[in-house]
């Protein structure tokens, strides 16, 4: 929403109750976002949309997820935002960050990468996806594990790519085809430019799918990697799709979880014939990758 007036829906809950809310708010805003507060156990949750929101049908709904999670129904804020480039004015803070041979930055931070290092350019945007989350992080050093393994092979699926991050940074390393789906449409068209910037275009395509829907996605396969960085329920419902669609002893890397969620990830996949091989952790965060 970079550039235009909107409504801010913002409240904290519990982390581990996070995804019921998340899923709850997805009926009121076009754009929500998930931050862990560093050292306590709770999740900011935020949430931006074009138009104003039924506040009294926002409570309603926040108080019955409350109830199904068995927690207190969070304190709400609502507030009008100007219109203001919010993308622009923190694009600043977004340091270079390491994971693994992959260094990501953004256009305003140029310099020549480390020695060895495989750059990937991704501007701040609406689209989830800068390197600095830690699934993100989490997922590109399983991905550069993986691949120094040499237990990967094309093509790759970037389920949820957000900005594409993960599916250009397997391109980059891998040179191989990639392919990327993502529920929300502005994250796709974001994906897009990011792969054309990153002089990837040779590789990697993008579409507009829920999860594996889409056939212009399913058609690529099966495939010999599949990336999955969303949420811990939508990974559970996907884990059948996911077995389903990957080449015979492909690895799968998710994330999108609280290490608390760990457990019952890793037994929808064991219910779907995989088996957790690995765990990375970045603060209260998990990757898994799985065989």
């Amino acid at each position: 929403m970079a550039g235009n007036a909107a409504w801010k829906i913002e409240f904290y809950v519990p982390s581990v109750a996070h995804d019921d809310f998340a899923d709850t708010l997805d009926l009121f805003a076009d754009v929500i976002s998930l931050f862990p507060i560093e050292g306590t156990s709770e999740t900011r949750i935020t949430g931006y949309g074009a138009e104003a929101p039924d506040e009294q049908a926002l409570a309603v709904a926040l108080s019955d997820a409350a109830g199904r999670a068995g927690v207190t129904a969070p304190a709400v804020h609502v507030v009008w935002l100007p219109d203001v480039d919010w993308v622009a004015e923190n694009q600043a803070s977004f340091a270079p960050v390491r994971a693994g041979r992959f260094y990501i930055h953004d256009s305003d931070h140029m310099s020549p990468p480390p020695a060895g290092a495989v750059p990937v350019r991704v501007d701040a945007a609406t689209a989830f996806g800068t390197g600095h989350h830690g699934t993100t992080r989490g997922c590109l050093e399983a991905l550069d594990r993986l691949i120094r393994s040499g237990t990967v092979s094309a093509p790759v699926l970037d389920l949820g790519c957000g900005t594409g991050i993960l599916g250009i940074a397997a391109a980059k390393a891998m040179r191989a085809r990639v392919v990327g789906s993502d529920i929300d449409p502005v994250a796709v068209a974001k994906a897009r430019e990011n792969v054309r910037v990153n002089g990837v275009s040779a590789f990697v395509r993008a579409y507009e799918s829920r999860g594996l829907d889409a056939v212009a996605v399913r058609r690529h396969g099966p495939f010999g990697l599949v990336l999955a960085n969303i949420l811990a329920r939508p990974l559970e419902r996907l884990a059948p799709l996911i077995a389903a669609h990957r080449a015979p002893g492909a690895p799968v890397i998710l994330s999108g979880l609280l290490r608390t969620q760990e457990p019952q990830v890793i037994a929808a996949y064991r219910r779907a014939g995989l088996h957790l091989h690995a765990r990375i952790h970045h603060d209260e965060w998990s990757t898994l990758i799985c065989r």
